[in-house]
């Protein structure tokens, strides 16, 4: 066999192992405008690229303009598809409260470094699951860490909190998606710090249809205070008066004159009468 064409049958084997490789790792997930990237990882070729992507180098090379000879390095980003993408409501806050954003649960006994996943139909959108809110299915869950693509899960809402278990410690992001019709009630990434032995439990919720809002409580209005000051009686102010007046001598003198004045106006009214 000719050096050429052991060399076809090298490359021919090298892109069968790398499709058998890509169907086993987890699919990158689109990002807002559609567009798929993966990282390129250390030791990568632009061929085992295209063969974990599913493309041919021709199509790998096409989608992102370049040549057989270009060179990339580890942690270029590379696009490996384009899709249309989904069209996804803001989340309306709540009038009720804050809402708080996703907290980490940790497991009490944890027997391995795992992260945990689900997510919850919030009808009464308050950000937390309550015991009558059911898990909601139809949710896809990707998991990075800092160079690639860690796992991709889609919920059952059955089966939730599901684990991708066998990490290792470090930092990772959790995102999740959102669908037409549907609005978050908790933050819909997560960035986290896993640490080893550790296994953190998230649950995202969601609700479908308009926001609940609530009315507008009356203010209570407190009575006005009586006044309460005393306020004298007017009797002890006439009483007090005429003590005053019988008291003074004057008063006692000018009543005797007028008696004598009566008196005598009384007896020349008599005198002049007979």
């Amino acid at each position: 066999m000719k050096p050429y064409h052991l060399a076809v049958v090298v490359l021919w084997l090298g892109l069968l192992v790398g499709s058998a490789v890509a169907q086993t790792q987890p699919l990158p997930t689109p990002d807002a405008d559609g567009i798929i990237y993966v990282k390129v990882q250390p030791n990568d070729a632009l061929w085992s690229i295209a063969a974990r992507a599913g493309l041919t180098l021709p199509e790998l090379l096409d989608l992102n303009n370049l040549t057989e000879d270009a060179i990339v390095q580890p942690g270029d980003l590379l696009i490996v598809g384009r899709v249309t993408p989904v069209p996804t409501e803001t989340a309306v806050p709540s009038p009720t409260a804050t809402r708080p954003a996703p907290t980490a649960v940790p497991t009490d006994s944890p027997s391995s470094t795992a992260i945990c996943l689900g997510a919850f139909d919030d009808g009464n959108q308050n950000g937390q699951q309550d015991g009558n809110e059911p898990l909601k299915a139809g949710v896809v869950f990707t998991v990075f860490n800092d160079s690639a693509v860690v796992g991709n899960y889609v919920t059952d809402g059955v089966s939730e909190p599901y684990c991708l278990e066998g990490l290792t410690p470090g930092n990772y992001s959790v995102t999740r998606s959102v669908g037409a019709t549907e609005t978050l009630t908790t933050s819909g990434n997560w960035e986290l710090v896993l640490a080893q032995n550790t296994v953190l439990t998230q649950l995202f919720g969601s609700f479908e249809g308009e926001a609940i809002m609530v009315e507008e409580r009356e203010t209570a209005v407190s009575p006005p205070t009586p006044d309460t000051t005393p306020v004298p009686a007017p009797t002890a102010e006439v009483a007090s008066s005429s003590s005053s007046r019988t008291n003074n001598p004057f008063v006692w003198v000018s009543l005797v004159v007028l008696i004598l004045i009566g008196s005598v106006l009384l007896f020349w009214a008599r005198r002049t009468a007979q």
